[in-house]
């Protein structure tokens, strides 16, 4: 499945040559995307995602821009983000480890990405590397008991037993394809791969807008009135999760083995999106199918806020 993974890659990355004949995005803003599983009532497996985002056109000049694709004719937007994941097992009470749980795992880096988008042949490529750490540096115990504290919640006791340091190096590359489009509503066709030391996978999924609201493939955003919902849906297909099975350096109390992981997954999310002027707000939650064997199915929501300036 690995090897099937990269060469999924490796082609896509043949496939789209950068061109002359390409503009560079006027888009500006700072964007803030907060995930929890307290939307849902739960804390469990990915309790929490904060990502913090930064798009600039000056953002091109950074060398390591060079290695990420873009479409022909197209319209490309550069963006730096730093992101913090964070996961635990089934129950984070327990003083001890929890054999055949999902292991505690946190993970911190920095995002340098590139949405290259071509409106007339409604194509759009989003493409990022990830640099960064899983392990203790990424301070998701620390963060969790302090929020359980100042929320008078119960404390977490199982940090102590988290995934080791370990280098975070993982290329990510998604492309949509737009199928179906009328005055309210447009349909698009998804798939995107995943390869490092984080995550390798496969995944392909629909994608569903409905409302007022302006081309998903324009190159430059518009700061009309819009108002639109959203559904998605996607089938995963996993060779590799360090989140569960552990990093590429071996100093981990606990892990899981990979026979003991789901290698399909599926996963559906359904939202809003509010966005006037300068300001664009979002609020989605998303599904997934267990991730382990003996896991359960997941929920957690997503709440996204831009300022474009």
């Amino acid at each position: 499945m690995k090897k099937l993974t990269i060469l999924f890659l490796f082609i896509s990355l043949q496939s789209f040559a950068q061109q002359d004949s390409s503009a560079i995005s006027h888009n500006k803003f700072f964007a803030l995307n907060y995930e929890n599983d307290f939307f849902t009532a739960t804390d469990r497996y990915y309790t929490q995602g904060i990502r913090f985002e930064y798009v600039n056109p000056g953002l091109k000049k950074f060398p390591i821009m060079e290695l990420l694709p873009q479409l022909s004719n197209s319209i490309n937007q550069y963006g730096l983000a730093l992101a913090q994941d964070c996961y635990t097992p089934t129950e984070v009470t327990t003083p001890t480890i929890r054999h055949g749980d999902r292991p505690y795992a946190g993970a911190m880096y920095l995002g340098f990405n590139e949405v290259s988008a071509n409106e007339p042949r409604k194509q759009k490529l989003t493409s990022e590397i990830d640099l960064g750490v899983i392990g203790p540096c990424a301070v998701c115990g620390e963060e969790q008991t302090a929020i359980h504290k100042a929320l008078g919640d119960y404390l977490p006791h199982g940090w102590q037993y988290q995934m080791g340091t370990t280098p975070l190096i993982n290329y990510r590359l998604r492309f949509a394809k737009g199928i179906l489009k009328d005055s309210i509503a447009s349909l698009s066709a998804l798939t995107e791969t995943n390869v490092g030391t984080y995550y390798d996978n496969t995944a392909l999924g629909l994608d569903l807008h409905f409302g007022k609201m302006q081309s998903y493939f324009a190159g430059n955003r518009s700061r009309k009135f819009q108002l639109y919902a959203f559904v998605q849906g996607w089938a995963k297909f996993v060779a590799y999760n360090a989140t569960l099975e552990g990093g590429i350096l071996n100093n981990n109390p606990y892990t899981l083995t990979p026979d003991a992981i789901e290698i399909l997954i599926l996963k559906w999310s359904y939202g809003i999106c509010l966005s006037y002027k300068k300001i664009s707000l979002e609020y989605s939650l998303v599904y997934i199918t267990r991730e382990i064997r003996t896991g359960f199915p997941h929920a957690w929501g997503h709440l996204g806020i831009i300022d474009n300036f």
